[in-house]
């Protein structure tokens, strides 16, 4: 009787420690899903947390608390002190940068993302040509989950349009790898919209230059196997040709010449003409060769201008310097550097347009 007796206050005992224990339950705590930071004043960082708010018998609201500091822990510190729940940051799903901050450098606040276990290394970045705590809180979409809205319009965007392929795994790669500077998307709040208005190239962590969303598809058939996206090519006299991506490869030689590299860019894309929309106002048939020709002449152009842009601003997102890497013994970063700006680069793109219909 007395065991029993005993047994019964233990586990009377160890079900109301239970209740002081840090709890999972999705009631009681505040699953962080979206964070930003922008440069604020002096030293101090602007940080914003985003997390829903679960109401019995109603849908889910998201809540935009922001506070500074000078380290992104403090600032979820001081957050945390404003909050009934504690928070959790195993959902978090975007994470973003203004434009200012980025270019003073990121790599504290990814690291901070990538140190915690709970994370997962599949969070979209973006960084906000503005303030990214003001699109956090765009009344627009106060309705829905603008961190879920956020990293599916990116998601979307990759799968399906120009926007190359990247994430905290992806940016971290690049990082660290030697040869190859980072890019994420850069995102614009427009009126009340939130747009995809290019990409952001970093030299390492700190934000340099960007590539407008006109040249996004070349850049993208650059750096990945592309396919599903739609370009319109403005052609000569203004012809217009909206062709689909049906896939498309880039392959990359090194060679050297007066003991210097030299690479040459092979760009084959298979693709099918969507549209044709010539200058001149009347029916006429669409003439392949001529328009393949034309648009492989555009994209040579295109892709030496990002190159040119690349080389003047000291970034490699091409990831040039890493495949040299692999064709040379003794690799010097240093030595690289000097070659960088003045390394030449020859650009030859092969076009297929299938399924035009009639045809010259």
């Amino acid at each position: 009787m007395v065991k029993q007796i005993g047994l019964g206050l233990f586990l009377i005992l160890i079900l109301a420690g239970c209740s002081f224990l840090p709890t999972n339950i999705v009631n009681e705590i505040s699953l962080i899903q979206g964070v930003g930071y922008d440069l604020g004043d002096g030293k101090a960082i602007k940080g914003s947390m985003v997390y829903p708010i679960f109401q019995k018998d109603k849908p889910a609201k998201s809540e935009v608390k922001t506070a500074f500091g000078q380290s992104s822990k403090e600032i979820r510190t001081k957050l945390s002190n404003e909050t009934r729940y504690r928070l959790v940051s195993g959902q978090l799903r975007i994470a973003l940068y203004g434009k200012k901050l980025a270019e003073k450098g990121i790599n504290d606040f990814v690291d901070t993302i990538n140190r915690d276990p709970s994370i997962g290394s599949l969070v979209q970045m973006a960084i906000v040509d503005g303030d990214a705590n003001e699109l956090l809180k765009l009344k627009k979409y106060q309705s829905e989950n603008i961190s879920i809205y956020l990293q599916e319009m990116l998601d979307q965007n990759m799968e399906y349009g120009d926007l190359p392929r990247t994430d905290l795994q992806s940016f971290l790669f690049q990082l660290f790898q030697t040869g190859q500077d980072p890019y994420l998307p850069l995102i614009k709040k427009v009126k009340d919209n939130i747009q995809v208005t290019g990409l952001a190239i970093f030299n390492y962590d700190q934000y340099v230059t960007s590539i407008g969303a006109e040249d996004l598809i070349i850049f993208k058939a650059l750096v990945e196997k592309n396919r599903n996206s739609l370009h319109q090519f403005v052609l000569e006299n203004d012809d217009k040709v909206v062709l689909e991506t049906l896939n498309s490869n880039a392959t990359y030689k090194v060679k050297m010449a007066n003991g210097k590299p030299e690479f040459t860019i092979n760009l084959k894309m298979k693709t099918k003409l969507q549209e044709f929309v010539p200058s001149e106002k009347k029916r006429q048939t669409f003439n392949k060769k001529k328009y393949q020709k034309q648009v492989e002449r555009k994209i040579e152009q295109t892709a030496l201008k990002l190159v040119n842009q690349f080389k003047k601003q000291h970034v490699d997102p091409l990831g040039l310097g890493a495949k040299y890497k692999e064709h040379i013994r003794g690799f010097s970063v240093k030595q690289w550097e000097q070659y960088y700006p003045h390394v030449k680069v020859n650009v030859t793109a092969d076009i297929d347009i299938g399924q035009t219909g009639s045809i010259d």
